[in-house]
């Protein structure tokens, strides 16, 4: 059971920048559970999904869907969510009856690259993501194009970009493969972590394309990333680049702009690459998200 703390509560927090517990007064608030921290915290707009990237997300869902249950090939369903964004919902059309699933482990290629500046998690993380769908953009080019602040980092949602989701629309426009953004609750609950993994597994495991994650943790988180500080609060980008299915346990590998970063203090502390259980992820990016 998780030990309740009750600290003042922090009036902003900023992307890949550490806000110490306590630091920061707001009178006399106070909260008892990262539910309510992140509630109160929150500054991000939480845009809401444009009609066609709605429409995306339940072609995207209905392909992975007929993976999972054996109703197409995972070659077909490979073939199909590779070419969505190219031929949207035409991209069906081709599926099988030959039973089949998504492998029990897959990854994309592993090239995690420190992040330039202690706010450019964003940046790096999109370079690694474009590297692994073999596009080559430096952070330097990329971090305008996210509208990347020093006080703000690159936003969830609200920036200068065609949705106002940067990672996802900068993603979209430097190759086919379609990506949107899938908010998680402070709290995600069963339905939201099983609906992650399906996510995970469908598009490293049939499209050969790594997910982002999102990461949101404070001092009363259960989970944090690997090597992160855990009595700070912390919004961080990173790569999803693999996963393997053991025991029934769906696991997350990643890897971490932060480690070998000069500009970040607990760069040492962090690996490169790490493996955390999926459940964990999903509440990692709890309060933000995933773009899939």
């Amino acid at each position: 059971m998780t030990t309740i703390k009750k600290v003042a509560l922090v009036a902003a927090v900023i992307l890949c920048v550490l806000i110490p517990a306590g630091a920061i007064s707001a009178g006399a608030t106070t909260v008892t559970s990262e539910t309510a921290y992140k509630a109160a915290t929150d500054t991000d707009p939480h845009l809401a999904l444009t009609p066609y990237q709605q429409q995306m997300v339940e072609l995207k869902d209905r392909t992975i869907a007929n993976a999972l249950s054996g109703k197409a090939s995972a070659a077909i369903m490979k073939a199909s969510l590779s070419a969505i964004g190219a031929t949207s919902a035409s991209a069906l059309a081709a599926a099988s009856t030959t039973a089949s699933g998504v492998p029990l482990s897959a990854n994309v290629a592993k090239n995690q690259t420190p992040q330039k500046t202690s706010y450019w998690c964003g940046p790096a993380t999109v370079h690694e993501a474009l590297g692994q769908l073999h596009r080559s953009y430096s952070q330097a080019f990329l971090a305008p194009e996210l509208g990347t602040t020093p006080s703000g980092g690159t936003a969830w949602s609200g920036g200068p970009t065609t949705t106002g989701h940067p990672v996802p629309d900068v993603l979209n426009k430097h190759q086919p493969f379609y990506y949107v953004p899938q908010e998680v609750s402070g709290s995600p609950g069963d339905q939201e972590v099983e609906r992650y993994k399906d996510r995970l597994t469908g598009d490293i495991g049939l499209a050969d394309a790594p997910v982002v994650g999102n990461a949101w943790t404070t001092p009363y988180s259960d989970f944090w990333l690997v090597g992160h500080p855990r009595t700070t609060t912390i919004k961080h980008w990173f790569d999803i680049y693999g996963y393997r299915i053991s025991g029934g346990t769906t696991y997350t590998k990643y890897e971490d702009s932060i480690h070998s970063a000069d500009s970040v203090g607990f760069n040492n502390e962090v690996p490169a690459y790490s493996e955390l259980p999926s459940h964990q992820i999903a509440h990692i990016v709890g309060g933000r998200g995933y773009v899939w």
